[in-house]
C-alpha cells in the first residue's frame, strides 16, 4: 500500500500520477476538511484521476476542492482490501489514516511505529491489541476513540507521544510493559472513566506533564501483595498460586474507592492467560461473586 497526495483543485476534475502503473484506489479519502465532497477515482496505467461529482455545500461550492488529500493505492499483487468493511489492515505509513467507522484493527506484520493521529477519532472502536513489534505510539495516535475500552501494549513498547490517547472515554485500565521509557504530555488526558494504571515502568527516563490530567477516577494505589501480582504484564499460574499460598486471599478493598478485589484486576489485565484465571478459580472461587464499587464482578471485564 502506498499514500498517493491528491493537490487541491479550482476544477472539477484533475489527474495525478501514479508511482505504478494498474494501482487501485481505495475512495475513503484522507483528509478531515475534505469530507463531504462526492468524488469519483478512476486509473488508466499511471493516471489516476479524480472527478468531483455535484455541487456539495460547504468548501468551493462552485467547484474543486480548496486543500489536498490523501488516498491509499495498493499494487496489483496486493491482496486489496474491501473497501466498505469496517476491519482495517494498518500498515503503519506516516499520513496513514484508518477509516474513521473502523471496528477492528489489524496490523501488518512490519509495524514497528503507530503514527500520529493514526486511528484519529475511530469512534467505534472498542478494543485493540497493539502488537510485540510496535516501540513506538506517537503523538494523537488514539485521539478521540470515545469507545475504545480495552488496551493490549507491545511488551515491547518504549515510547508514548504526546496526547496519544487523549479523549478515550471509555478506556477503564492501563497496563505498561516494564520497557516503557518515555510518555509524553497529556498522554492520557481526559480519560474520564480510566479507574487504575499499574505502576510506572523502573527503566522510564521522560514522564511528561499532566499525563492524566482529566482522569478524575483514576486510582494508582496497590494495596496487597496480590494485587501486584494480578497488575503484571508478565503475570503467570504460577506466580499466582505462590502469592496466594503465601499470603492468603486478601478481601480487603484494593484499588481506592473502587472496592475492586484482585480478581478484578486480574480479568482486566490483557496479558492474562486462560490458565491464570483457573489457578486463581481454583484457590478462591468465592471471588467471582464479589462486586466493586459499580456493582460489577470480575467477570463483567
Amino acid at each position: 500500500m502506498i499514500i498517493v497526495y491528491v493537490p487541491g483543485s479550482l476544477s472539477n476534475s484533475i489527474d495525478v500520477r501514479l508511482p505504478h502503473a494498474n494501482m487501485t484506489v481505495d475512495p475513503r479519502y484522507i483528509d478531515d476538511c475534505n469530507m463531504g465532497h462526492t468524488l469519483r477515482f478512476s486509473v488508466n496505467e499511471r493516471i489516476l484521476t479524480i472527478t468531483r461529482i455535484g455541487r456539495d455545500e460547504g468548501w468551493n461550492a462552485d467547484g474543486g476542492w480548496p486543500n489536498g488529500f490523501r488516498v491509499r493505492a495498493y499494487l496489483p499483487t496486493e491482496n486489496i482490501p474491501d473497501f466498505t468493511s469496517t476491519v482495517y489492515l494498518y500498515w503503519g505509513l506516516r499520513h496513514e489514516f484508518a477509516p474513521r467507522d473502523t471496528t477492528e484493527v489489524i496490523f501488518h506484520r512490519s509495524v514497528t511505529t503507530i503514527q500520529a493521529s493514526a486511528f484519529f477519532n475511530c469512534c467505534s472502536l472498542v478494543r485493540i491489541t497493539i502488537p510485540d513489534t510496535v516501540t513506538r505510539i506517537e503523538a494523537c495516535a488514539f485521539w478521540g476513540c470515545v469507545s475504545l475500552r480495552f488496551i493490549r501494549f507491545s511488551t515491547n513498547l518504549e515510547y508514548m507521544g504526546v496526547l496519544a490517547f487523549h479523549d478515550c472515554k471509555s478506556l477503564e485500565a492501563v497496563f505498561l510493559p516494564p520497557t516503557v521509557t518515555h510518555i509524553d504530555h497529556k498522554a492520557f488526558y481526559n480519560c474520564t472513566s480510566l479507574r487504575f494504571c499499574n505502576s510506572f515502568p523502573d527503566v522510564i527516563e521522560h514522564l511528561g506533564d499532566d499525563v492524566f490530567r482529566g482522569c478524575d477516577r483514576l486510582s494508582t494505589t496497590i494495596s496487597n501483595n496480590l494485587s501486584r501480582v494480578c497488575y503484571s504484564t508478565s503475570v503467570t499460574p504460577q506466580s499466582l498460586q505462590e502469592c496466594i499460598v503465601t499470603h492468603g486471599i486478601e478481601r480487603t478493598t484494593e484499588v481506592n474507592d473502587h472496592q475492586m478485589t484482585a480478581l478484578h484486576i486480574l480479568c482486566f489485565n490483557p496479558h492474562v492467560t486462560g490458565d491464570c484465571i483457573r489457578a486463581y478459580l481454583h484457590l478462591a472461587p468465592e471471588a467471582t461473586e464479589q462486586q466493586d464499587s459499580d456493582g460489577m464482578t470480575p467477570f463483567h471485564s
